[in-house]
């Protein structure tokens, strides 16, 4: 009978995001589920803080979209906020304090059933507003931070949200440890594999010859926000020395700083240094981010992530569609994408030996590369479906209902 209740008009579902000026892997992913999304079973609602490529995007496709400023407080940049600064706590809490009061003004005409947060920052940011309007949260885990506060905050968290989207299996248990084993808890977690972004159209673009580069040049790409955790810096360092023995090969860093933190700033700045200081500007080259992102893929040879934590990450996916071998880092759920010397190889973070030794392999043999690129193309068809995303996201979102 409930369910029959449910089902007989579309549930209200806002996707709050912290909105950034980059259109990079947590964007794709929201803007992937909402135009594959049942309209006749989901009216969604995109809910931020600002305006931002996505809400471009989004209203495009005519779907609703409500911006609510944030105070002075909330506009930390993400990782800072777990990181204990008792003057910055301060201004934080004051700021969820202020914009919750907004929050339950400005949703209340919604009548939402159930709003979806994107990561922890989120999830803290509107939980007071989400109970006081008695709206059902669930809560995605978007990363794995370490450290004191961010294992408070996330066994917290699972307590008191209403369930709990994980983007992998066996992240529960990275996450939360022993609690994910608990059943009332266990049965609040959903893992959920969250597809390919294959919306971007081909532009026709050619990086090749944007760049003046040989018809032999070998160009390896990675694709990420400039930011420390990313380690872009260590396979600068890889390329360059792997320069000395192929003259021909080429690096694609396809990004750009968050203009909103510093730290990400500088950590451009340090990347652009050290490439002045060693002259390397002729076969490194910041490429910004790019709407032709699918066609810088088809012309380059190999996907490189030098990341230090990550979920399940979009840009290795896309890569893999377009028929990449990946060499990876063995974060998060990458280990999921890669089938060791079959599509790619993983290493540790910071591990620039192994990356390079695995670069050295796909380098000398160009039938190798070819064919872990259609092994990589073949995992992404027979595991990774949008369309089941989509579908798999709408039995969480029912079943978060009738708990």
């Amino acid at each position: 009978m409930q369910t029959d209740k449910i089902l007989s008009k579309p549930i209200n579902v806002g996707f709050f995001h912290i909105m950034r000026e980059n259109f990079s892997g947590a964007q794709k992913n929201i803007f992937r589920l909402l135009i594959n999304l049942d309209i006749k079973e989901i009216n969604p609602i995109l809910l931020g803080q600002s305006e931002s490529p996505l809400t471009k995007k989004v209203k495009k496709k005519e779907i609703k979209t409500l911006i609510v400023p944030f105070p002075p407080g909330l506009s930390v940049f993400d990782q800072k906020i777990l990181k204990f600064n008792p003057s910055r706590l301060f201004n934080f809490i004051k700021g969820i304090i202020s914009y919750n009061k907004k929050l339950i003004d400005e949703y209340r005409d919604l009548k939402l059933d159930v709003i979806w947060c994107d990561n922890i920052r989120t999830f803290v940011t509107i939980y007071f507003a989400c109970k006081s309007l008695k709206v059902k949260i669930i809560w995605n885990v978007w990363s794995e931070p370490k450290g004191k506060v961010a294992w408070v905050l996330h066994r917290i968290g699972l307590f008191m949200t209403d369930s709990v989207n994980v983007e992998y299996n066996g992240q529960q248990k990275k996450i939360f440890g022993s609690l994910a084993k608990f059943p009332s808890l266990d049965k609040k977690i959903f893992p959920l594999y969250t597809g390919v972004s294959d919306f971007d159209d081909f532009k026709d673009s050619n990086i090749r010859s944007e760049l003046s580069l040989k018809k032999e040049s070998i160009l390896v790409v990675m694709a990420s926000n400039i930011v420390p955790g990313k380690g872009q810096i260590d396979l600068i360092k890889c390329i360059k020395d792997l320069r000395n023995q192929f003259p021909n090969l080429n690096l694609l860093l396809a990004g750009a700083a968050v203009t909103s933190s510093q730290e990400s700033l500088s950590y451009l700045e340090e990347l652009k240094d050290y490439v002045k200081k060693h002259d390397l500007y002729n076969f490194i080259h910041f490429i910004g981010w790019r709407n032709d992102i699918r066609d810088i893929y088809k012309m380059s040879d190999i996907y490189v992530s030098t990341s230090y934590s990550e979920s399940f990450p979009d840009a290795v996916r896309e890569a893999m569609l377009e028929s990449l071998p990946v060499i990876v880092t063995n974060v998060g759920g990458t280990r999921e994408l890669v089938d060791e010397e079959e599509n790619g190889y993983l290493f540790q973070p910071g591990d620039i030996i192994n990356l390079t030794k695995s670069l050295k392999k796909l380098i000398f043999d160009p039938e190798l590369r070819k064919k872990m690129g259609l092994k990589s193309r073949k995992i992404i068809d027979d595991r990774f479906s949008t369309k089941a995303y989509a579908r798999n996201f709408e039995d969480m979102l029912k079943k978060t209902i009738n708990s």
